[in-house]
């Protein structure tokens, strides 16, 4: 069976959940890791796989990845605002690409990529890894089912007190990438945009930004129209809380952890006027693990990923619309 060898670009933080996954993958191998700061690739792969010490290549540059012949696909960790260049790069030279959110800051960037794609037929995916968890198969089963009745309203959660050793985060505008809402805003959006069959249609958004035009805290509402809204939280600055709740018009549910750690069973509760308040537990699952693995088969069996471009685009197009609101302080329409 063929494995497709990756590339890694950069030694970010998430590399401690996504290497093991693209390492350990029955339809992948790692096959090099490039960092623009010297040994941070080699000190990368000897923190996260130091078995691989010596079978792996490590590069003190981006470029080395991206054009290496023998490189199937790319991962890209890289700051929320370094993502568009090196992707189109990669895309140019025929790698299939996986994005960490957000994807880019600009849906016309998104666009870019997309075109990008198509015309060098390779898959590109933005990494919302917590789609894979079985978790979020039971949600969508349960929204599709009808026991919520119609869906009217979500509100999506997320947040953590910011320590310094990550101040990396917000030591630069929003509209250059900081703060909290591109950094955990993607993940509250894109939640709130699964449960609805309809695209965003206006928002309105406030927060609290810091000393750099970075939002330590932001909150805001969205409208789907026919009588479908959402808000949602998120924060550097409260205790952490990673949830949703849906709400219909026959009962509601709860997902307490969307970023449910591997060794954890997932918890759901849903609430309906016939059966009352039920817990229901999903099975441990490594949604990091079960993301390579579906992009690996996607790529050798050339079928779609579970996340398309025009998803992606549309959670862009979001996060925009947060971000004029945020300056302007009215509503935005999309």
């Amino acid at each position: 069976m063929k494995k497709i060898r990756w590339g890694i670009l950069g030694a970010a933080r998430v590399n401690e959940r996504l290497l093991p996954a693209i390492a350990n993958s029955p339809f992948g191998d790692l096959f090099a890791i490039g960092s623009r700061r010297a040994n941070a690739a080699e000190e990368c792969l000897e923190k996260y796989q130091p078995n691989l010490k010596g079978k792996v290549k490590t590069f003190n540059s981006l470029d080395e990845v991206i054009y290496h012949p023998d490189i199937d696909a790319i991962y890209i960790p890289l700051s929320n605002e370094e993502h568009t260049e090196p992707a189109l790069k990669a895309v140019n030279n025929k790698k299939h690409v996986l994005i960490e959110k957000p994807i880019t800051l600009h849906s016309k960037e998104v666009k870019a990529i997309q075109e990008a794609a198509e015309k060098n037929h390779v898959k590109v995916m933005e990494g919302f890894m917590y789609v894979f968890h079985p978790q979020f198969d039971r949600v969508k089963e349960i929204i599709s089912s009808g026991l919520l009745g119609d869906v009217q309203y979500v509100h999506s959660m997320f947040s953590f007190p910011i320590q310094p050793a990550r101040f990396y985060r917000i030591d630069r505008s929003i509209e250059n990438g900081g703060g909290a809402l591109w950094d955990i805003g993607p993940y509250a959006i894109h939640t709130i945009r699964q449960c609805f069959e309809q695209n965003p249609l206006s928002i309105v958004a406030k927060s609290h930004l810091n000393e750099h035009g970075a939002d330590l805290t932001t909150s805001g509402m969205i409208d789907f129209g026919n009588n479908r809204r959402a808000q949602f939280d998120i924060s550097f600055e409260c205790v952490r809380r990673s949830q949703f709740e849906i709400f219909g018009s026959k009962g509601k549910l709860m997902c307490h952890t969307v970023w449910q750690h591997e060794n954890d069973e997932a918890l759901l509760t849903l609430t309906t006027d016939a059966d009352g308040v039920k817990n229901e537990h999903i099975k441990k699952a490594n949604h990091f693990t079960l993301e390579i693995d579906h992009f690996n088969q996607c790529i050798i069996n050339n079928t779609a990923p579970k996340l398309s471009l025009d998803d992606a685009l549309w959670n862009t197009k979001t996060l925009e619309a947060i971000q004029s609101s945020i300056k302007t302080k009215t509503w935005v329409h999309l």
